[in-house]
């Protein structure tokens, strides 16, 4: 069984996941058509609140699990960087000035580390109940 930090991790983890999925469809099928306008109060706002409230929560723990199992290929920058990039996210998936490949590359290294630490904690949740 995973502990209460890591389950609440895992919470976190799926959670950041989902949003990042969404902001990716919504920049990709809404955003990118012509004459979109981005809602500020409306979309954008609370989107980016809530990704932040995540984020917030999940940086620390996921730094913690990080420091303390020291996976062969995760290291504690990239949850900053990760971080970093959730914040991007948030804000950037709503606007259509923002460009594609950038945009896209950060979906994917946003989706690349969550999936990392998601296997990681599925890995330590196999090894925990035996």
């Amino acid at each position: 069984m995973l502990s209460k930090e890591n389950l609440d991790l895992k919470t976190y983890n799926e959670k950041l996941l989902r949003l990042n999925e969404e902001a990716e469809s919504y920049y990709i099928n809404q955003v990118r058509k012509e004459g979109y306008e981005p809602d500020f109060f409306g979309v954008v706002k609370p989107f980016a609140d809530r990704v932040k409230e995540t984020s917030e929560n999940w940086k620390p723990l996921a730094e913690a699990f990080v420091l303390k199992t020291k996976p062969k290929h995760l290291y504690p920058i990239q949850i900053t960087h990760t971080f970093d990039n959730l914040e991007v996210v948030a804000i950037k998936s709503f606007y259509p000035k923002t460009g594609l490949k950038k945009q896209i590359e950060t979906f994917k290294s946003v989706a690349f580390v969550l999936n990392q630490l998601n296997q990681l904690l599925d890995e330590e949740q196999d090894t925990t109940h035996h």
